[in-house]
């Protein structure tokens, strides 16, 4: 085994050989025993690597029980889903508003002065006959 294929099964397998495959192991070992001075930090690099999966593989059999009840009350608590009620007065002060200024708008209005006015104010021109329309 040379250097290149020890950190090839050392980052795909970590650092205990009796993790990798069967066919590799004596090989490994071999290795490790005769370079031990310079692959020493890649060796303690993969123990780190190691032991921060075994502690992230924890199972909840292995939490105390009394941890897990202190980080459960220490969770923020779900928000119940259902409707604000700033969103229902927001709402209905948007209505109240609404009618009262279409409501008080029409007060406002000048008063018709004859028949062709609500025309004339509806579309912005006065009502014209066309010459030889009379009556």
């Amino acid at each position: 085994m040379d250097r290149v294929r020890f950190e090839e099964m050392l980052a795909a397998y970590g650092a205990d050989v009796g993790r990798w495959p069967e066919g590799e192991r004596a090989a490994g070992e071999a290795f490790a025993r005769e370079h031990a001075a310079e692959i020493a930090p890649l060796l303690s690099d993969a123990r780190g690597i190691d032991q921060a999966l075994n502690v992230a593989k924890m199972g909840s059999d292995d939490v105390p029980e009394l941890l897990i009840r202190r980080i459960l009350k220490q969770a923020p608590k779900p928000q119940m889903s259902g409707f604000d009620r700033r969103a229902l007065m927001a709402l209905a002060a948007c209505a109240v508003f609404g009618v009262l200024i279409g409501y008080g708008g029409g007060m406002f209005a000048p008063p018709p002065s004859d028949d062709d006015s609500y025309f004339s104010a509806a579309f912005a021109a006065p009502l014209e006959t066309a010459p030889g329309d009379e009556g």
